[in-house]
């Protein structure tokens, strides 16, 4: 008598980013990978719900992957916005506990920058 592995539940695919639903950044969330440095961009929209977008820079330094990320998050098409986005390491790259509440700052402004270009190099192609 053979028997069947049983299959986990099929999970319901994260809801796409689509013209229906403006989404904003929210958090940013840093973490190093070996030689390069994975963001995962955590966004929410104008109905409650919420959304993360993961990308990995190619490159240790911590500026440079945001901007990356911020490329890549405003490419994306119907996220509108990143200001009063955080930026923050992920907690397992945390030296102390008072880490895990530190915000950079300066990232969350390279951040920001590399977004609104890449969103005004995107209206600039459109006209």
């Amino acid at each position: 008598m053979s028997r069947r592995a049983s299959r986990p539940a099929k999970r319901a695919d994260p809801e796409p980013i689509r013209a229906t639903s403006m989404w904003r950044v929210d958090q940013v969330f840093l973490a190093r990978s070996g030689m390069r440095t994975e963001v995962i961009s955590s966004l929410v929209n104008d109905h409650g719900g919420l959304r993360n977008l993961s990308v990995v820079a190619p490159t240790e330094d911590p500026r440079e992957a945001v901007r990356h990320a911020a490329r890549f998050v405003a490419g994306k098409g119907n996220v509108s916005s990143a200001r009063n986005a955080r930026v923050r390491w992920a907690r397992e790259q945390a030296a102390t506990e008072q880490d895990n509440l530190v915000r950079d700052l300066a990232l969350e402004d390279e951040f920001l920058d590399a977004f609104e270009e890449t969103l005004q190099e995107i209206r600039d192609r459109m006209r």
